[in-house]
């Protein structure tokens, strides 16, 4: 069980969060079928019946719900940029928010 579990973590995660710091910014509505996705792969490789709770299932894996990790690679992300020498690359982490947008952008997102 747990080296399925352990594949959950290898594969099915960082498939799902591939470009994160683009597209994580969106509305949540947008990101639940990747966090339903994480739940189903997690009930199949544990064999738990459909009816556990995701939380619980969650905890006793040691897996994290998928907002966390994701919130980190973007927080990673954007360090990296700020650390670059060249004006260009790190332009690209200065995204300032404008009040009149009415989606967040990416670095907004992680500073709320």
């Amino acid at each position: 069980m747990w080296s399925k579990v352990c594949a959950v973590k290898a594969i099915i995660r960082p498939t799902i969060t591939y470009a994160s710091p683009v597209w994580s910014s969106c509305e949540p509505e947008y990101r639940k079928p990747l966090q339903t996705l994480q739940n189903k792969a997690l009930w199949i490789a544990t064999g738990a019946p459909c009816f556990t709770i995701t939380a619980d299932l969650h905890g006793d894996l040691g897996a994290e719900m998928f907002d966390n990790p994701l919130r980190k690679l973007n927080v990673k992300f954007y360090k990296v940029l700020y650390q670059k020498e060249n004006p260009l690359i790190k332009k690209l982490g200065d995204i300032s928010a404008n009040p009149l947008d009415r989606y967040l952008r990416p670095i907004t997102a992680l500073t709320m």
